[in-house]
């Protein structure tokens, strides 16, 4: 019982087995930590001083952050809550709401301070980050059922993973400072990483992709786009054993364009896993004396 220290600041009280937590009398609580207990419900509308929240690893099924004006950083992972509203929480920095049952995640779009974003393992058919300026570490969404991701405020962004969703489109071209894209496993139809120059990991496999051009993604170290519907592939990027991961295989095509074709023939094989049988390379396919000019 915390009823009577009415000054507290810090409570902690993860990892036990608590079902029942009243701190409506700790008005002075900045920092509350129950994560991994049991806990179905907490209520925290009457301590407006907190600014972290760790309840991850309960059973909550809803949770009340609109008088929590100051809070920087909410961690709710691994909860049963379907829907979360953060429409007041104009402070948050972290935010995990990951492995719940989410359909609605309510006022995120606009946190311009929010640096850190989990939402992945839930049900979300829509992500609006678009206003999220300052988000700059990995930010993953992941096993939902995505139709709609919208990154294009979020220009600091180095990491993106986004499979396993049903994405048919994803615009990453204002996201210049990303290094890691991983959309495999969605219903993509084209993407365009002209202007990803950062790129180094690219994985965009299982998608319906009939098109790629990487050839301005000087910095790859793997391309993983197997399992498209491919019948043009573009590599002119100038690496050859940069490229330590690269896998095309169960595609339409039958040439790919490089820089080196000599070096591709040797390196990328049909044994070694990287194209299907009977592809070739060329500067550029289907034209005569291709390979002639540098």
């Amino acid at each position: 019982d915390v009823s009577s220290n009415t000054a507290l600041t810090i409570l902690q009280c993860h990892f036990n087995q608590l079902t029942n937590l009243d701190v409506s009398s700790n008005t002075a609580l900045t920092q509350l930590h129950c994560y991994y207990n049991q806990l179905t419900s907490i209520n925290v509308s009457n301590n407006p001083a907190l600014n972290i929240l760790k309840v991850g690893i309960n059973q909550l099924t809803s949770l009340d952050v609109s008088n929590n004006l100051l809070l920087t950083h909410l961690q709710l992972q691994d909860n049963e809550l379907t829907s979360m509203d953060v429409t007041n929480n104009d402070s948050l920095v972290f935010l995990q709401l990951h492995e719940n049952s989410l359909t609605t995640v309510t006022g995120v779009n606009d946190k311009i301070n929010l640096t850190h974003l989990q939402l992945q393992d839930n049900e979300l058919t829509s992500v609006d980050l678009s206003g999220c300026t300052s988000l700059s570490n990995p930010v993953n969404v992941w096993n939902n059922n995505l139709s709609s991701l919208d990154i294009t405020g979020c220009t600091a962004l180095t990491h993106l993973t986004c499979y396993s969703n049903q994405l048919a489109s994803l615009d990453v071209s204002s996201n210049t400072a990303l290094t890691e894209l991983r959309c495999r496993d969605n219903n993509l139809t084209s993407l365009d990483v002209n202007a990803n120059t950062s790129l180094t990991i690219l994985k965009c496999q299982a998608n319906e992709l009939t098109a790629l051009d990487v050839s301005s993604n000087t910095a790859l170290t793997t391309l993983r786009c197997e399992s498209n519907q491919l019948t043009y592939l573009n590599m002119r990027n100038g690496i050859t054993d940069g490229l330590t991961t690269f896998i095309a295989t169960s595609n339409s095509l039958t040439c790919i364009e490089t820089l080196d074709p000599d070096y591709a023939t040797e390196n990328w094989t049909y044994e070694n896993s990287n194209i299907d049988a009977g592809v070739t390379f060329s500067i550029i396919c289907g034209s005569e004396d291709q390979d002639d000019w540098y």
